[in-house]
C-alpha cells in the first residue's frame, strides 16, 4: 500500500479541498554498495581538503558560488535558510490554461492528488476538468522547496505534475538544424504506412528495462554460486531511406504474422 508524502489542502478560491500527494512512480534504480576489494570491508566517501587530504567536519564547510577562476562568494548556512520559502500546507490554484498549451518539455515528475476525506467537491472538480479539456497551474512548498505544477484529470482523478521553469526549458528555436525541403505526398503517405503498420494499443508491460533485468539475472546467478554467460545483446542495423524502413518495417510485421 502506497504512502502519502505530503498532505495539505487545494485551495480555489474560497473553497478548500483536503488532498494527499503519492508518487506516481518510483525509484527503479539498483544501489550497490561499495567495498574494499582486498577484505569486503565497507567504504565510505568523506569530504577532505584537496591542500592535504585532511577530512573537513560538516560545520566547517561552506557553500561557494565561483564568479571566476580564483574568486568566488562565500555563503553562509544560515544565509541560505533565510532564503527558504514560508513552510505551508496549501496548494495554491492560480488559473485554468488550455490544455494543449503545456508540450512535454515542461512536465517533470507527476504525483496522484487524491482525497483525504470522503468529499464529493473532490470528484466533481476532477470531472470538471476534465470535461473543460484544462490544466490547472498551481503552487505549493513541499520540503523547504517551492514547486509549480499542472493539475489535470485521470480515470476520476486528479493528478498534479511538477513543471520545469521558464528557464530552464530551451526554446526550439535554439536548437540548429539542417535546413530542408518540406515533403512530398509520396513521402508522407510512405510515412503514414509506416505508422499504420506497426499502430497498436499502449502495453507499457512489453517494453522492459533489459539492462536492469540483465543486471538482476547476473545478481541472482551469482547468489547461488553459479557463473552467468554474459552475451552482448545484437544491435538492429540502422540506416535507410524511408522507403526501405517501411520495407523492413512491412516485412517484419508479416512474418511475425504468420509466426
Amino acid at each position: 500500500m502506497a504512502r502519502a508524502i505530503w498532505k495539505g489542502a487545494l485551495v480555489l478560491g474560497k473553497s478548500t479541498l483536503s488532498v494527499q500527494l503519492f508518487s506516481a512512480v518510483q525509484d527503479q534504480v539498483i544501489h550497490f554498495r561499495l567495498l574494499h576489494e582486498k577484505d569486503r570491508v565497507p567504504v565510505e566517501q568523506r569530504i577532505i581538503r584537496k591542500s592535504d587530504g585532511q577530512e573537513v567536519p560538516k560545520e566547517d564547510r561552506r557553500k561557494a558560488y565561483p564568479l571566476g577562476r580564483d574568486e568566488a562568494v562565500i555563503l553562509q548556512p544560515d544565509e541560505l535558510a533565510e532564503l527558504e520559502p514560508e513552510s505551508s500546507r496549501e496548494i495554491e490554484l492560480c488559473r485554468f490554461v488550455r490544455r494543449g498549451l503545456l508540450g512535454d518539455q515542461w512536465f517533470d515528475r507527476p504525483y496522484y492528488l487524491a482525497p483525504d476525506k470522503d468529499n464529493g467537491d473532490y470528484f466533481a472538480l476532477a470531472d470538471a476538468i476534465d470535461h473543460a479539456g484544462v490544466v490547472g497551474i498551481a503552487r505549493w512548498v513541499m520540503r523547504k522547496k517551492r514547486y509549480l505544477g499542472a493539475l489535470t484529470s485521470s480515470d476520476g482523478y486528479l493528478i498534479m505534475t511538477a513543471l520545469r521553469r521558464a528557464e530552464q526549458v530551451i526554446s526550439v528555436s535554439r536548437i540548429e538544424v539542417p535546413a530542408t525541403r518540406r515533403p512530398d505526398q509520396r513521402e508522407l503517405k510512405m510515412a503514414e504506412q509506416l505508422m499504420s503498420s506497426i499502430e497498436g494499443d499502449f502495453e507499457p508491460q512489453l517494453w522492459k528495462n533489459e539492462y536492469r533485468g540483465r543486471v538482476h539475472e547476473l545478481l541472482d546467478a551469482k547468489a547461488r554460486g553459479k557463473t552467468l554467460k554474459l552475451v552482448a545483446p545484437k544491435r538492429k542495423p540502422a540506416g535507410g531511406d524511408l522507403a526501405d524502413l517501411l520495407q523492413r518495417s512491412l516485412t517484419g510485421t508479416k512474418e511475425r504474422k504468420v509466426a
